[in-house]
């Protein structure tokens, strides 16, 4: 299968499942069979790599296992929004993949950061903000994106510019200076987080996991192609003290701010960051090993939360005990997943870093052991709150609510058509035995739960088979991250 008719598949995917979202049955099935068509569809996924006007696309081991685990995780939150009542996001969770395809396949930083930005701006029509009443948050990112796609691409010129006269290594420094600024910007790296409390207030939680877990590590996939082309970026420059530090203050604060935090999704964005610098560490070594943990760090914060976002959202739309406390069990496997401290191979990642800081510098070693602190506090403040929170009457939090009345033509013609079908029905089953009615009532009540508690359990399934394979996960981002260039 060649990457352009991946490209085909990724459109129709997401164009099914925005019509799809206003039956839920339908949605729920379009979301599953989006989710096996794509997974497959990836792993079947040509190697070549082709030329188009001058620019070559190819996907690379890490750039294929990536886009695996991203499709995965993007269709299993479509599974769980679709439970729902309201799925305005559900398409939303593979449109961003349309651009962000071309930014993991082209062999060009100006054309990946035009489309890495892109998919990011995608995301911001997701959140939706004028159903929450509020544009703020929406509107400061889609400035900062703009403003940090034009720092990197001044940075990138530095770059291009650097071999023309060599003497001069203050180009070099300015390169890193504006890729510092754009990637700090677009990762919320600290001290560059101002993005992440507002942009968590107006965004739905899968849409968090999706642009927080996946789409945000596209930048350093862009960096490193950067390093590949033009290694003086590593050998003359101080990018990787850039990294350290930007990694330990990005574990201290996320720390921190998910002590003091009780809204999801402003918890989920901060528990992000805190462990977005263990990724930063990770990679600051410069080494194959540190660069595989960091691959490793990654994958496992996205499928942190995604299983977090996934909990919240079904235990929301699912009024059910059981479903509940599946769905409370599930959060918790995810967010000491994300804490670092699930027995296996997240302790094993976590550990290496730290016993590295314990022999360097004490001081920094205790503030991370106290930010991890942090992170446990705010979750276990969080999962105190579970069953008050998610009581029959309270409404759903960042985008699960219940929709207004509709206010546009269009809007009313739909909720015209619906309430017909909706009288249709009701006359129809008027005529139908009482017991066939009694059990389509039973089915239709309950399909929800019966599928809610089969991904639950396959999410808490997964997450413990993958910490205790420690050695199947390691062994393939070693092989894959060999294959990087700058690695060569």
């Amino acid at each position: 299968m060649t990457l352009s008719l991946l490209l085909v598949l990724l459109t129709a995917s997401a164009l099914t499942l925005h019509v799809a979202r206003y039956w839920r049955p339908l949605g729920f099935a379009a979301s599953v069979a989006a989710t096996i068509l794509l997974v497959w569809a990836v792993q079947n996924t040509s190697a070549t790599t082709f030329d188009l006007f001058g620019m070559s696309f190819g996907l690379q081991p890490l750039a294929r296992d990536y886009l695996l685990a991203a499709m995965a995780l993007s269709g299993m939150l479509a599974i769980a929004t679709s439970f729902g009542d309201v799925r305005r996001t559900l398409g939303f969770l593979f449109w961003s993949w349309i651009v962000w395809l071309v930014a993991l396949a082209v062999n060009d930083f100006v054309i990946g950061v035009f489309a890495w930005a892109s998919g990011l701006a995608v995301i911001v029509i997701a959140m939706e903000p004028r159903h929450g009443q509020r544009t703020g948050g929406a509107a400061y990112y889609l400035v900062l994106i703009i403003v940090a796609a034009a720092l990197l691409l001044i940075g990138h010129r530095f770059v291009q510019l650097y071999p023309l006269t060599p003497d001069q290594v203050a180009l070099v420094d300015s390169a890193i200076l504006f890729l510092a600024w754009g990637l700090g910007l677009l990762l919320a790296i600290v001290p560059f987080i101002v993005w992440l409390g507002p942009m968590a207030d107006e965004t739905p939680l899968p849409v968090i996991a999706v642009l927080v877990g996946l789409g945000q590590p596209i930048g350093l996939w862009l960096l490193y192609g950067l390093i590949g082309q033009y290694p003086r970026l590593l050998e003359q420059s101080n990018l990787l003290a850039i990294m350290t530090l930007g990694g330990i203050g990005s574990v201290i604060v996320g720390g921190a701010l998910c002590a003091l935090e009780r809204r999801a999704g402003r918890l989920m964005s901060y528990a992000a960051l805190f462990a977005l610098g263990f990724i930063l560490l990770d990679l600051s070594r410069g080494t194959l090993e540190g660069t595989a943990f960091a691959v490793i760090e990654t994958f496992a914060r996205a499928v942190s939360l995604g299983l977090m976002a996934a909990s919240i959202s079904i235990v929301y739309a699912v009024r059910n005990r059981w479903v509940s406390a599946l769905a409370l069990l599930v959060f918790v496997l995810g967010a000491l997943n994300l804490a670092g401290l699930t027995p296996g191979i997240s302790l094993v990642t976590r550990w290496n870093i730290l016993l590295e800081l314990e022999a360097t510098d004490r001081r920094i070693f205790f503030l991370v052991m106290l930010a991890t602190v942090g992170v446990l506090i705010g979750m276990a403040r969080y999962v105190l709150l579970w069953f008050e929170a998610f009581t029959p009457t309270e409404p759903a939090e960042n985008g699960l609510a219940p929709s207004p009345p509709p206010t546009t033509l269009v809007g009313r013609i739909r909720f015209r058509v619906r309430a017909q079908l909706v009288s249709w029905s009701e006359k129809l089953a008027r005529r139908v035995p009482p017991p066939v009615e009694r059990a389509r009532r039973g089915a239709a009540e309950n399909w929800r739960a019966f599928f809610a508690a089969l991904l639950l359990l396959a999410l808490g399934a997964f997450v413990l088979w993958y910490n205790v394979t420690p050695n199947i996960w390691l062994q393939r981002a070693l092989e894959t991250v060999g294959q990087l260039e700058f690695m060569r």
